[in-house]
């Protein structure tokens, strides 16, 4: 791996997980986040992984692939947006690895060059047991992100 890029504070204060967050707890942030850099078609994970990472996008954008009759079908699209947007989903994902520790069910590969902010979970737990309230802002945010989500989804059935 390359080495790790500065994280700019105010990359991260526009990011949906980290809204709400002061100066301070974002500095903590950068201090774990790892970035990392992929090409177009490059698997992020792979169908059957076990991932302890956390990913946001910062530049690009991935596809969520699940097999389908001997093929991949792509269900979902992450890429850098705006939380404002109704019909925008995301710009993280991973998020369960926060909670489990189950395999992949599909696959995540990068739909052009695309940057990844890379956060592991000890990392984030170690971060979360000395500060609550970046614990409880980052989980709330993803909670939102997941019922925008869950919402859409049901728009769509």
């Amino acid at each position: 791996r390359a080495p790790q890029a500065v994280v700019d504070l105010d990359s991260l204060r526009h990011k949906m997980l980290f809204l709400g967050l002061s100066d301070a707890q974002l500095q903590r942030v950068a201090s774990v986040v790892r970035t990392h850099t992929y090409r177009q078609g490059e698997a992020v994970v792979r169908t059957g992984q076990i991932d302890d990472t956390l990913y946001v996008i910062e530049r690009g954008a991935v596809e969520l692939r699940v097999p389908e009759e001997g093929r991949e079908r792509v269900v979902s699209v992450f890429e850098k947006g705006s939380y404002v947007d109704e019909g925008y989903a995301g710009d993280f994902f991973g998020e369960f690895s926060l909670v489990g520790l189950e395999a992949w069910s599909g696959s995540v590969r990068a739909r052009e060059r695309t940057v990844l902010l890379e956060l592991k979970r000890d990392d984030l737990y170690e971060l979360f047991s000395r500060d609550v309230d970046l614990q409880i802002g980052v989980i709330l945010n993803i909670a939102r992100v997941l019922s925008r989500r869950l919402r859409l989804r049901n728009r769509q059935a």
